[in-house]
């Protein structure tokens, strides 16, 4: 009889999980932001679609559109998604997928997003959200998906080969980078304040496209931000220009070195980043650039070494763009401590907008006292402080 009470209750957990999962295909992976073209179409503040065409594609060649929310102020959100990079055959050959998203396993096993999945919306939070607490719930929200592995920059198609066989990926960043913002400047003709944003991947594209930004708006404070952002390597120079093709130097504007972000920042042949208000964030143990850290530069994962040499490249950077003479503040946390793995979250924009602090302060809290309030503030400089 108990036999038979245990195998009853796992057929009905089991159909509960079915039926779950249907629900979660039909209301998440079966529906998207209603499809609009211009600006003038939308009378709520909901998410819609526009779907770019022409030479945008993402890099399995499926097509590319971004989202687009319309906000009660005149001021104006343009954020750049993250979603990894891949670099080489067996990189680009381990695409993000649903089930790595559920996957447990701690070792880096998949590298970028291919296409932009219908249920990407209704994963969007943190910043980009209208949820009550957002204070910049009523700014306007461009909001780029990414999907070509290329830090949003890529200009080539590429054949890459791993384990046996040939694939073609299309680094296609910097055509859906300029479809997008050219939409973007043609409805939004002049915003009161423009937010470049962006995280992980994201946030070197924001990096990036903040100077084309600040040159279209150019009577308009730009406020950058940057979040989840820091990787060093030697390997940039030939990743960046001759995988992806981003033609740093005459196209970007900027001189590779070792730290790309840094960079896009400070190796500019001109002074548009000048014009800008910088605003960067990490955490201190961030498990996951770390975890690119190791693979870019083929650190092993045995020990915690990597995570911590990770950690101390980004506290010498953020510390060095302080000292810069740019408009920069920072936003540096060791919230959330897993003392297990060694780690911190990766990026702060998104799940953990208001739960990540510095002190009193919250990374949402931190971002309106920069942006909305125009009060420069950073906050982590007890983090700094270790270097010395």
């Amino acid at each position: 009889m108990k036999m038979k009470k245990t195998v009853k209750r796992i057929v009905l957990a089991t159909m509960a999980l079915l039926c779950l999962g249907f629900l979660f295909v039909c209301l998440v992976l079966l529906t998207s932001p209603s499809e609009i073209s211009s600006l003038e179409q939308i009378d709520d503040n909901e998410l819609h679609t526009v779907a770019l065409g022409g030479q945008t594609l993402c890099s399995d060649g499926s097509p590319f559109s971004i989202f687009v929310r319309k906000g009660k102020s005149n001021n104006l959100i343009i954020h750049f998604s993250g979603g990894g990079a891949c670099w080489d055959g067996k990189t680009c050959a381990s695409p993000i997928t649903m089930m790595s998203l559920l996957s447990r396993d701690p070792q880096l096993k998949s590298y970028y997003v291919p296409r932009i999945y219908k249920f990407i919306p209704k994963l969007i939070t943190g910043l980009p959200d209208n949820h009550e607490s957002n204070p910049f719930k009523d700014w306007s929200v461009v909001y780029i998906p990414y999907c070509t592995g290329d830090f949003h920059v890529g200009n080539v198609t590429n054949v890459y080969q791993y384990d046996n066989r040939e694939f073609e990926i299309h680094h296609n960043g910097r055509n859906n980078s300029i479809a997008a913002l050219q939409w973007t400047f043609s409805n939004f003709k002049s915003p009161d304040k423009i937010m470049v944003s962006g995280e992980s991947a994201g946030g070197f594209a924001s990096a990036f496209w903040a100077p084309v930004v600040a040159k279209h708006y150019s009577s308009k404070k730009i406020y950058q931000l940057a979040d989840a952002s820091m990787l060093n390597s030697t390997r940039w120079n030939e990743i960046m220009d001759t995988v992806w093709k981003a033609e740093s130097a005459t196209y970007l504007n900027f001189k590779i070195r070792d730290d790309v972000y840094e960079d896009a920042l400070l190796g500019r042949s001109d002074s548009l980043n000048y014009r800008i208000n910088h605003l960067h964030s990490n955490t201190v143990f961030d498990g996951v650039l770390s975890q690119f850290s190791a693979a870019l530069n083929h650190q092993p994962t045995t020990t915690i070494d990597y995570i911590d040499d990770w950690s101390t490249n980004m506290l010498h950077s953020m510390k060095k763009l302080s000292e810069s003479g740019l408009d920069y503040e920072y936003f540096i946390s060791d919230c959330q401590y897993d003392s297990k793995t060694h780690s911190t979250p990766h990026m702060l924009s998104g799940l953990n907008y208001n739960s990540c602090d510095t002190g009193p302060i919250s990374f949402s809290e931190w971002l309106k006292k920069n942006v909305i309030d125009d009060e420069p503030l950073s906050l982590g400089i007890h983090l700094l402080d270790k270097l010395k």
